[in-house]
């Protein structure tokens, strides 16, 4: 493992024999580039080396967070990252465009140019999570935002700054501005009030791939220049579980059903749990969601289902308990009727866990 001081003594690199690196900037970059080895670069930087890279997929990442939003009823978005960090600005470009199929806009930050060095710095080398130098600049932008919002970090310490900066102006975390970030660093995202939801980049497979790509690199120079590696999934956690719906008490209905998918619910449940009647609740649900309490039951047993088939190699049976259906066999038929596929078919697609 190397640390700063080896990119400072360049000679201490020469008895390795190939490198899997960060390259987040062009004085690093000449660094290995004068070491002449084998070399992986595992960060979305920009430099002015053609190291071969092995990258997550900014494209799926930002599918995974419209898509997110969009069944949360989300209409008006904005992304927070670094402008001018290369990851950054691919994630930002590709959740735009995300946004602009369904026809919808984003409201952009733009960080102040200190702030990039300032990240460079005390993030990747010092490893601090405070956002002190911009947290003004923050502040402006999140008083302007309309709300509700949902907003995009381009990555989890990101979400951290912005959820902090939320908390300092009385601006509540998701109520008013929700918030998802990329990485799912779990220390991060399950120690932040609220808990921060993120879509997991899929790190193991990033390293699995960096290090596939290093051995067929240091056999023969024939490699592919760019390497995208697909997200797993997105874990939802506090920052975005809202709806904004009205009547209020909709949205209290929703993350109900959603955070006891697991679980065998039915209707009864839900209209115990909001204190209203059947028919108060269902005749919202009609009106708002055009759906009932039941379908929406069954949508997100499927969809919890259809996450469990694609991203996991877990036997049918179990990802029928773990969705709440009764048993493997109803199971099968409503996730066949639903997706015109079996479960099987979804999991061995070439684009399965996409």
């Amino acid at each position: 493992m190397l640390d700063w001081d080896d990119l400072t003594y360049s000679s201490r690199l020469k008895g390795l024999d190939g490198l899997i690196v960060r390259v987040i900037n062009d004085g690093i970059a000449k660094t290995f580039a004068q070491t002449g080895k084998p070399l992986v670069d595992v960060f979305e930087g920009c430099t002015s080396q053609p190291f071969v890279k092995v990258i997550q997929d900014a494209t799926r990442i930002s599918q995974l967070a419209v898509r997110h939003f969009i069944l949360h009823h989300f209409s008006t978005f904005g992304f927070f990252g670094h402008e001018g960090m290369a990851y950054s600005d691919m994630r930002r470009r590709a959740f735009v465009e995300c946004l602009r199929l369904h026809r919808m806009g984003c409201f952009i930050y733009k960080a102040p140019a200190s702030a990039i060095q300032n990240f460079e710095y005390n993030v990747m080398k010092k490893e601090k999570y405070s956002a002190d130098s911009e947290e003004r600049a923050i502040a402006r932008w999140v008083r302007k935002l309309p709300k509700p919002i949902a907003v995009f970090a381009s990555h989890d310490l990101r979400a951290y700054q912005l959820i902090k900066v939320c908390r300092e102006l009385r601006v509540s975390v998701p109520s008013e501005v929700a918030v998802l970030g990329v990485d799912n660093d779990e220390i991060l995202c399950n120690f932040t009030d609220p808990t921060i939801s993120s879509i997991d980049p899929n790190a193991c497979g990033i390293g699995f791939k960096a290090a596939e790509t290093l051995a067929a690199l240091m056999d023969g120079p024939h490699c592919p220049h760019v390497v995208h590696v697909k997200p797993t999934r997105l874990i939802e956690r506090k920052s975005t579980a809202i709806f904004p719906l009205d009547p209020p008490w909709l949205s209290d209905a929703l993350v109900f059903i959603r955070a006891n998918v697991r679980k065998r619910l039915s209707a009864a449940d839900v209209y115990r749990h909001i204190g209203r009647s059947h028919t108060v609740v269902n005749d919202a649900f009609r009106k708002v969601l055009n759906t009932t309490v039941s379908k929406e039951i069954a949508d997100s047993r499927l969809r919890e289902a259809h996450r469990l088939v694609s991203t996991s190699a877990l036997p049918f049976a179990e990802v029928a308990e773990l969705s709440g259906f009764a048993s493997v066999q109803y199971f099968t038929r409503s996730f066949t009727a639903a997706y015109r596929k079996c479960p099987s078919q979804i999991r061995n697609a070439p684009n399965g866990n996409s």
